[in-house]
């Protein structure tokens, strides 16, 4: 449960950021002089703004700011920045979630070409749960000198100290990298952009490291063709502390061991535009390949031990092919689209020296069962025709073919799977208030598994859904009103062999309504609901027949009064769901269970000035189940958003 210390301490982090934030506010000023700082630094043109959120719902407490501040005072600009979230879980095991960011910096332009600034960066996460990680602290701080050499080409390199806290050991070390961009115009369409980001983390015993390199071509070759050619390559590592096992902590002496997670992946795309191909007619193409390495690294491996815990690695090579054919006239729309995905993956082991090679090779054979190749195609059709000012009809169309192949014997996860969707839906404006819509929606899913030790999940899937309704825009009264039957048929391809595996059918019915009435000139009523009728049931397919197992019967109502006073609106209602579960007893509907939960609710927002927005949304739930009352639950969603 919730103590009275810890709803202190809630009510406290709470209080202290609204303090802050009208602080804040107190002393902000706006200058129209911005100019951009360093890539590494916050943006000094960004917009400004502070945002506070009090979320409370069923027995989740969540906090969350965010705050941003920039300015510039002649060649000084400056930022703050800052992000804290806090959770709370009030359970039988309760918990606690905290995370905070800090960042604070500042920009001087000494002339055109040579700027200099720092950066100071704090953050901090806590979690009462016994999780890997539930405590960790890093603060840095870097100096960032700039050279601009031309318009479009800059350095920027940065050094700096860097102090860290993961499960309550602490690391420091220097920090340092740098950042760069070239872009010229060679002139006839051609654009060459290039950009360097290098990152190291050296808070010895851990490392971590950032490799970021990029280069775009950009070639126009006439009015209506253009082709971007981009090569990139990124590497990444990240270093985290773990308990050791015992047998570790006497062979080396530690109380924490040590794993690097890297990653490295090479990707090259290529976009073909060509415009008025054919008349009415564009033409993109889009290609791309994509080598990525994921592998871990544990820096203390005991060779003594019957769990050893060999590294991994994951080598991924991925193709992805597109093509798109749009046509557009004045009354007529159609794009074509076709997209062809290949997937290599492939998982191994990596052995040490002094490791058991029996416990090594099994441990390669489990990692290369993971292996799979995957291949995918898909086609997509989208038209829309207007057959009249007033009239318009619209077809969509998707098929995909996926392919998941494995060459391991020992895994059967081998399978090829079809998906069908088509949808057509006619619209029709009957005045200038009133437009009517009708939409017919059909799927098809098949799911083939290959190996016989699978082959009981085979099975077709087909719903097909009719949904009707209309809009209504007129100058007091606004309404949304829908109805919609559907039904879902599962088929499985040997439930005669498998009695686990049944098929099965869910039909539903369910009626919508959105509606506002602008009852006086500040008085609006609203209105927002739906019912909503299930029913599930046991299918033979090839007679088509249905033996209903359930029912259920779920309705909501949320009747509202709104008024509007200057800068504010203040909404007073009544929220009502229920929930009616039956079975069947010699095809006779029998209640199984009855949920209600209804209560008053109340909205408020209210712009104070211009740049101060609040937002309160209460609500108070009398919860009973088979007309007896159970709980009572107050819930509360509450902002502050200030645009600075």
């Amino acid at each position: 449960m919730l103590t009275a210390k810890n709803a202190r301490l809630f009510k406290m982090k709470y209080l202290f950021f609204i303090l802050f934030s009208w602080g804040v506010q107190q002393i902000a000023a706006q200058n129209e002089g911005n100019r951009d700082s360093l890539s590494v630094l916050v943006k000094v043109d960004s917009l400004n703004f502070l945002e506070t959120k009090l979320n409370k719902l069923l027995s989740t407490y969540q906090l969350q700011t965010n705050f941003l501040y920039t300015n510039s005072f002649s060649d000084f600009s400056f930022f703050v920045k800052e992000n804290y979230g806090s959770t709370l879980i009030r359970s039988a095991d309760k918990s606690i979630k905290d995370e905070h960011f800090f960042s604070f910096g500042s920009v001087y332009h000494l002339n055109e070409n040579i700027s200099g600034g720092f950066a100071v960066n704090h953050s901090i996460l806590s979690d009462s749960r016994k999780i890997g990680i539930n405590s960790a602290e890093q603060s840095s701080f870097v100096f960032v000198p700039r050279y601009t050499f031309a318009p479009e080409i800059f350095i920027a390199p940065f050094a700096g100290y860097s102090s860290n806290r993961q499960i309550g050991v602490h690391d420091d070390g220097i920090l340092y990298g740098g950042e760069g961009g070239v872009k010229t115009n060679a002139g006839d369409g051609f654009e060459l952009v290039s950009s360097v980001k290098i990152k190291e983390e050296a808070i010895l015993p851990r490392k971590n490291n950032l490799r970021d390199f990029g280069i775009s071509a950009a070639n126009k070759f006439s009015e209506y063709i253009g082709n971007i050619l981009t090569v990139s390559y990124f590497e990444t590592r990240k270093d985290f502390y773990y308990e050791a096992d015992s047998l570790t902590r006497r062979e080396y002496s530690v109380v924490n061991n040590i794993q690097s997670r890297k990653e490295n992946n090479f990707r090259f795309d290529d976009s073909l535009k060509y415009f008025q191909f054919l008349p009415n007619t564009d033409l993109n193409l889009h290609s791309s390949v994509l080598w990525r390495k994921i592998f871990r690294d544990t820096k203390y491996k005991s060779a003594s031990s019957l769990q050893t815990v060999f590294d991994t690695e994951i080598h991924e090579l991925k193709l992805d092919l597109e093509g798109e054919v749009e046509y557009h006239k004045k009354d007529f729309h159609l794009l074509i689209k076709s997209a062809f995905t290949e997937r290599d993956e492939k998982h191994s082991a990596n052995t040490f020296e002094g490791a058991n090679p029996f416990f090594f090779e099994q441990r390669n054979t489990l990692e290369s069962q993971k292996n799979n190749f995957t291949r995918r195609t898909s086609v997509t059709i989208l038209s829309n025709y207007y057959l009249s000012t007033k009239d318009n009809i619209s077809l969509s169309l998707f098929h995909n073919k996926l392919t998941y192949d494995t060459p391991s014997r020992e895994n059967y996860d081998d399978r090829d799977e079809l998906l069908s969707i088509v949808k057509i839906r006619y619209t029709r404006l009957l005045n200038p208030y009133f437009e009517f819509f009708t939409t017919t929606e059909g799927t098809i899913n098949n799911l083939v598994y290959i190996s016989s030790q699978r082959s009981s999940n085979n099975n077709v899937n087909r719903v097909l859904k009719l949904k009707s309704g209309g809009t209504f825009s007129g100058q007091r009264l606004k309404s949304y009103n829908s109805f919609e039957v559907s039904a879902n048929y599962t088929v499985y391809d040997y439930e005669d062999l498998n009695p686990n595996y049944k098929s099965y059918s869910f039909r539903q019915f369910e009626m919508l309504d959105s509606t506002s009435f602008r009852f006086l000139r500040n008085i609006d009523l609203k209105f927002k609901g739906y019912l909503r009728h299930s029913e599930q049931g046991e299918l033979k397919w090839k007679e088509f027949s249905l033996k209903p197992t359930r029912f259920l019967e779920e309705s909501f109502f949320l009747p509202q009064l709104a008024y509007f006073f200057m800068d504010a609106q203040f909404v007073i209602g009544y929220r009502q769901f229920s929930l009616k579960t039956f079975t069947y007893e010699k095809n006779e509907k029998v209640l199984d269970s009855y949920y209600v939960s209804r209560g008053p609710v109340t909205e408020l927002y209210y712009s104070v000035i211009s740049k101060v927005r609040l937002q309160l949304k209460a609500w108070y739930e009398f919860v009973t189940l088979n007309q007896k009352r159970v709980s009572e639950i107050p819930n509360l969603d509450f902002a502050v958003i200030l645009n600075i």
